[in-house]
């Protein structure tokens, strides 16, 4: 049964496979395998000389299946059993209880601190109304496969297994994202084309990409207030795509669509203040 895990781990290893696929998969093979185990404790259990080794084996399938049980129920349902032991396993093997802690805390923070483009006082930022075209959604999703790949990015809940969002969840009472916290992109930008206050991000200044157009800044029209104040794009967060809620029988999976949501550094026009 190990070799078997091993070359499917081993096989697992050449593609971009979530841990959580690979859970379902290491089940199935272990589930497989334990059968054989049961055929060796029968074989064995019919020979006298060799009954000590069958019982053995049969309580060796015995807690093996326990455990099969519990992968099934954990990768394959939404739903959680009371006589699973893991919390208790975790804890005696010396499971890291301030990194879960960290994890889960990072898990509701209200934004994860990335790029800016310079230091702003709170009331030198305004919120502000993005909007996205079909082409420029589509950019955005191409740039958060290429920030997972790059590892700027993870969208495995931190890393914290379904017990755990479900506290997290349940402490919140709000759906948990996968990435955390709204993300800060590495690089963005603010450009005026024909008229329009365009964003771009990117994972770096050499590859930017339109994302949106801001519409509004505050409560006043774009144009209104490019008349007014000069504006900086101080940061550009990303938000949306996997989230996880509690529900009857555990948590629910929702996805939503990736978007962005800017805040811009704002200062008086000279010449608005001289007038």
């Amino acid at each position: 049964m190990l070799t078997a895990l091993d070359v499917l781990n081993r096989l697992l290893g050449y593609f971009n496979i979530q841990d959580k696929a690979k859970g379902k998969a290491f089940t199935v093979v272990a589930g497989a395998a334990n059968f054989y185990i049961l055929y060796l404790a029968i074989t064995c259990l019919r020979y006298p000389g060799y009954r000590l080794k069958g019982v053995l084996f049969l309580l060796l399938f015995v807690v093996l299946l326990y455990f099969v049980v519990l992968n099934v129920v954990y990768y394959y349902t939404d739903k959680t059993v009371p006589f699973d032991i893991s919390p208790r396993v975790e804890k005696l093997l010396g499971g890291n209880p301030e990194r879960m802690k960290e994890a889960e805390s990072a898990l509701t923070r209200q934004s994860q601190s990335g790029a800016a483009s310079g230091l702003f006082a709170d009331q030198q930022l305004l919120p502000t109304t993005v909007i996205s075209s079909d082409a420029q959604q589509q950019a955005l999703k191409a740039l958060v496969d290429e920030l997972v790949q790059t590892g700027a990015l993870s969208l495995n809940y931190q890393g914290l297994d379904e017990r755990a969002v479900q506290r997290v969840a349940q402490k919140t009472h709000q759906p948990v994202a996968a990435m955390g916290g709204p993300f800060d992109l590495p690089y963005f930008r603010l450009s005026q084309e024909r008229g329009h206050l365009t964003v771009y991000g990117g994972v770096n200044a050499l590859k930017p990409v339109a994302l949106g157009e801001i519409t509004q800044v505050g409560l006043m029209p774009v144009k209104q207030a490019e008349k007014d104040y000069q504006l900086a794009a101080a940061h550009v967060f990303l938000q949306g795509g996997e989230s996880k809620r509690p529900g009857r029988a555990g948590l629910l999976t929702e996805h939503a669509p990736y978007s962005i949501s800017v805040q811009v550094a704002y200062t008086p026009r000279p010449e608005v203040t001289t007038r």
